[in-house]
């Protein structure tokens, strides 16, 4: 751009995340601006009344009255033409250009930066995509347990498995022993896919996780978690359902939030979804009232949490999935029903949404 416009500066802005300020991110001639991480509020300044209008913005002499970044009057900007970059029909930044010496900016030159700026931005977006997408199954994987620890009296087995059309999303499984003998098992799901619902989950499953120290009630820990998110992550919400298996192993106390019923699988009984009572997700309301069910487990019991995207497709309704699934199950280890699973509702085919399962199989004695 410098050579086709005979200028003497060149920059990218993007939006932050947060979609109120500009972020320099690629420079030629004002390197400092990235270097040093300038942040230009949207509406405010020569780049963020570009982003604002989302219309380019011509400026014959540089001042302290047109321009906020103290750079641009330090290098002697003497002139500048700035463009938005749109990709889907949303600004995602801004293009300008400077010299050092005072130019008007001919009615040409703006439409060749605009062209410019088009190219960048559908370049830029599929950059990000990318980006964001290796990131957030980085994170994602990060943060399952890579290896289920051995946990006495619990024979466990998982899968996830990232959506193939919409993105890596929040779902997640965990499991963990508790100072007190108890063993916490939880499934669940952020409304939402990307990098954003990823981050959400996390903070989600830290907090759970410090919750379940506190209490063995999971009634408890999910009505404190539902508070954090209310005043933390007040556009996020999500669906768990978390069990607490008593030290025998006889027993599980769970609560379930907005999240699909777990199926039960025990010898010589029907394979069966559980009759739990099923509340709000989690950020849907404050103060939601939260409640738990005790089941009885036996030596061969074996409890399977899942997300929907094991069951839901866009030609099967929910119900139709369920009954695939609990006619799949059969009694067995964890691992091999995780496999059975796995084979009988997802197979060759890629699944749009995430998908998450977690088998608790108890083997005491």
């Amino acid at each position: 751009m410098r050579e086709l416009l005979n200028v003497d500066t060149a920059t990218v802005l993007l939006l932050d995340p947060s979609g109120q300020q500009l972020v320099a991110t690629a420079a030629r001639g004002l390197e400092e601006e990235v270097r040093q991480g300038v942040r230009i509020p949207v509406g405010v300044g020569f780049a963020g009344r570009v982003a604002a209008g989302g219309q380019p913005v011509r400026i014959e002499h540089v001042d302290p009255t047109n321009v906020v970044n103290p750079i641009l009057l330090d290098k002697g900007i003497a002139s500048m033409l700035g463009v938005p970059m749109i990709a889907a029909g949303r600004v995602i930044g801004v293009l300008h250009v400077g010299t050092l010496t005072p130019r008007w900016f001919s009615d040409d030159d703006v439409d060749l930066l605009q062209r410019v700026a088009d190219r960048v931005s559908l370049a830029t977006q599929a950059r990000l995509a990318s980006i964001d997408r290796a990131t957030t199954v980085a994170l994602q994987r990060s943060l399952l347990p890579g290896r289920l620890g051995a946990i006495d009296g619990v024979d466990v087995a998982a899968r996830y498995v990232p959506g193939a059309e919409v993105g890596v999303g929040g779902d997640w499984y965990d499991l963990f022993a508790l100072p007190s003998g108890h063993v916490g098992a939880v499934i669940g799901d952020v409304a939402g896919n990307g990098l954003q619902a990823a981050v959400v989950m996390s903070r989600i499953r830290s907090a759970l996780r410090a919750y379940a120290l506190e209490s063995n009630d999971p009634a408890d820990v999910l009505a404190r978690l539902d508070r954090k998110i209310q005043l933390f992550e007040p556009d996020a919400m999500a669906t768990v359902a978390y069990a607490v298996l008593d030290p025998t192993r006889k027993q599980a106390t769970m609560s379930v939030a907005g999240h699909l019923p777990p199926v039960l699988v025990e010898p010589g009984r029907p394979t069966r979804l559980l009759d739990v009572p099923v509340d709000l997700p989690l950020g849907a309301y404050p103060n939601t009232r939260r409640r738990t069910v005790d089941v009885p487990l036996t030596h061969d019991s074996l409890v399977l949490f899942y997300t929907d995207g094991l069951i839901e497709r866009p030609t099967r309704p929910i119900d139709e999935g369920l009954e695939l699934l609990v006619g799949a199950l059969t009694p067995g280890s964890a691992e091999r029903v995780c496999a059975t699973v796995m084979a009988a509702l997802i197979g060759d085919q890629p699944t749009k949404d995430d998908v998450a399962i977690l088998a608790l199989h108890t083997d005491y004695q």
